[in-house]
């Protein structure tokens, strides 16, 4: 197996292990396909690489630098994860709710801590078969 292999079967390991979800990825994907392969074809040209390369190199990581910049001052909850959002979406809309329901204290350790989740689901079967 050949390096180039071996770094494209790593790097579609990468990508398949990705857990964490924000609005930046795909820029930062961008950045891995574009940016590093230029970076890489600048060592084997010769030293006064072309401007275009350059360019081409550096655009992907500095809409990343704004994008980042501009997430950052104007929406942070963006930068977050997936179920990050998700968890915090569901707690806010308990607490529009107010008291009209009662609510189980468990449900809302669940939402809040997900391993807690993991813990309680594995309690009640032990519970059923008492």
């Amino acid at each position: 197996m050949s390096i180039e292999d071996k770094i494209s079967q790593r790097a579609i390991e990468a990508g398949g292990r990705l857990r964490v979800k924000s609005a930046l990825n795909p820029i930062l994907w961008l950045c891995g396909l574009i940016t590093v392969p230029c970076v890489g074809s600048m060592s084997y040209l010769a030293p006064p690489a072309p401007v275009w390369l350059v360019v081409l190199a550096f655009i992907p990581v500095s809409c990343a630098a704004i994008g980042f910049l501009f997430l950052l001052i104007l929406d942070r909850d963006k930068l977050q994860s997936e179920d990050y959002q998700i968890r915090k979406k569901s707690l806010e809309l308990i607490q529009q709710k107010g008291d009209a329901l009662p609510t189980i204290s468990a449900s809302i350790q669940a939402i809040t801590n997900p391993i807690y989740d993991t813990h309680l689901s594995a309690g009640n079967k032990e519970g059923d078969n008492a």
